[in-house]
């Protein structure tokens, strides 16, 4: 996976993302973006949770026998209960969304939480996944959020037609408030992963006009060993408590991770 961010016009970058191989399963990749709201009131400290808990929980998941929806939910869960705790004990309101694509062999399942995105995309059609979530307070419509003190909504989907070559990507707002979906594919038809994730962080930028948002672009690619049926084995076992490293320091971008 590949990925690109630029704190855009904005003060601070409240955007985080991670690409991470499983480590008892080089083959399984969760790859997430979490996209902070509420400015100064701990937008990016709810980000930087959200990445956190997505690694820990990971590590304890158990490919080929764990339900990835169910992995999904109980992580959605947890990150809505611990940002709400934290907005109630610490004074300030952090909030995030998130968005999340799981790939096994033979299968890809995804969340998200707000108006972060995934796409998937074969060839030069793009198709997007998820549909941007919107809670109503009053006359107000605002971007639902971990963290809000409402249950969050929790759709996972899933994919098991999967090919060679299928691209999954997953971005915030300040992407796609730029791009339609025909240019990101178009980008992405022509342009190796990590280049084409650095062009859609540049051509959003253009775009904004010295007006934009933090933006980030996560690019999931298939290998064949990604797209095989998952072989009769035992599943994978390994601790379901083992403690998260170190999250990713954020850059003002743009920045590439690869696994």
């Amino acid at each position: 996976g590949w990925s690109a961010q630029h704190r855009g016009d904005r003060a601070e970058q409240q955007d985080r993302v991670v690409v991470l191989r499983h480590p008892r399963a080089r083959a399984v990749v969760l790859a997430v973006v979490a996209d902070g709201v509420g400015g100064s009131s701990g937008g990016a400290l709810a980000a930087e949770q959200v990445i956190s808990t997505a690694t820990r929980c990971f590590q304890g998941f158990v490919p080929a026998h764990d339900d990835p929806h169910a992995f999904f939910r109980g992580l959605v869960d947890e990150l809505d209960t611990a940002l709400w705790v934290a907005g109630v004990t610490g004074g300030l309101r952090p909030r995030s969304t998130m968005a999340a694509v799981l790939v096994q062999p033979g299968r890809a399942d995804w969340c998200h939480v707000g108006d972060s995105r995934v796409y998937h995309q074969r060839g030069r059609r793009i198709r997007q996944l998820t549909g941007d979530q919107t809670v109503h307070q009053g006359d107000a419509a605002l971007v639902a959020a971990l963290g809000a003190g409402t249950a969050p909504s929790v759709s996972p989907g899933r994919m098991r037609t999967l090919r060679t070559g299928d691209l999954f990507v997953l971005c915030t707002d300040g992407i796609w408030n730029q791009l339609a979906a025909r240019e990101i594919a178009s980008c992405l038809a022509v342009l190796a992963p990590p280049d084409a994730a650095d062009h859609l962080i540049g051509l959003s930028r253009r775009r904004a006009q010295g007006r934009g948002d933090n933006c980030s672009v996560v690019v999931v690619r298939l290998d064949p060993a990604d797209t095989a049926p998952p072989a009769h084995a035992a599943p994978v076992q390994g601790p379901t408590a083992a403690r998260a490293p170190g999250s990713r320091a954020p850059g003002v971008g743009p920045v590439r991770l690869g696994v």
